[in-house]
């Protein structure tokens, strides 16, 4: 690993599939900054518009939503982008934020397109999705929401759909298929922490880590 250069992991997932926990395992066992909501609220902080307006966008494309209503002027200038504040002007916002910290940390970003924004660092970023069978992610989601098992199948259901949607639209390529990918893992497969293990030594062998 060339302690000069800065390293990204960028890891997709599928809703109740254990994404979100693998990738703050791998932010601890490497010491690379960890990036799910956090990235929101650093595009926020960054932009100068509200967190609430990242929030409410997380993900999701719908050519019929505008955030105009939500409209909090850039500190200082409130017509340094135009007046005009939609999608896709919070997607690009969204881009420069992750670029910006990929160019200066070490870091994981876990789903918001990060693996295709930051797809010409292809020496120092590794992508990766995590599924899981149908059955495991409807029983993880009810431990962790405290929900039905209908209730979760409907939320995966509308997750997924909602996520692939966002990918495919601001990517030339398909959220959760094998080729976007550098790895793809069913963590049902293995269990949580086999596919712990498996995903770090992949990435260290990717990135010549000791």
């Amino acid at each position: 690993m060339d302690k000069e250069k800065k390293y990204a992991i960028c890891l997709g997932r599928q809703l109740g599939s254990g994404g979100h926990e693998i990738a703050k395992y791998l932010a601890g066992e490497l010491g690379f900054n960890f990036y799910d909501k956090e990235l929101l609220y650093a595009a926020a902080a960054r932009s100068g518009y509200s967190t609430d307006m990242f929030e409410k966008n997380d993900e999701e494309k719908s050519e019929l939503h505008s955030f105009i209503s939500h409209l909090v002027p850039f500190v200082g200038t409130a017509d340094f982008y135009g007046n005009h504040v939609d999608e896709d002007f919070l997607f690009r916002i969204l881009s420069e934020t992750i670029q910006g910290i990929a160019a200066e940390e070490n870091c994981i970003f876990v789903g918001r397109c990060a693996e295709y924004i930051l797809r010409e660092k292809r020496d120092t970023m590794v992508s990766v999705f995590i599924s899981a069978d149908e059955g495991d992610r409807v029983e993880r989601l009810c431990k962790l929401r405290g929900i039905k098992p209908n209730a979760a199948r409907k939320l995966i259901s509308s997750n997924d759909k909602r996520r692939a949607a966002f990918h495919d639209f601001y990517s030339s390529r398909q959220w959760g298929r094998a080729s976007t990918y550098d790895l793809c893992v069913n963590q049902s497969c293995m269990g949580m922490e086999n596919t712990k293990k498996l995903v770090l030594e992949f990435v260290k062998q990717r990135f010549g880590i000791e």
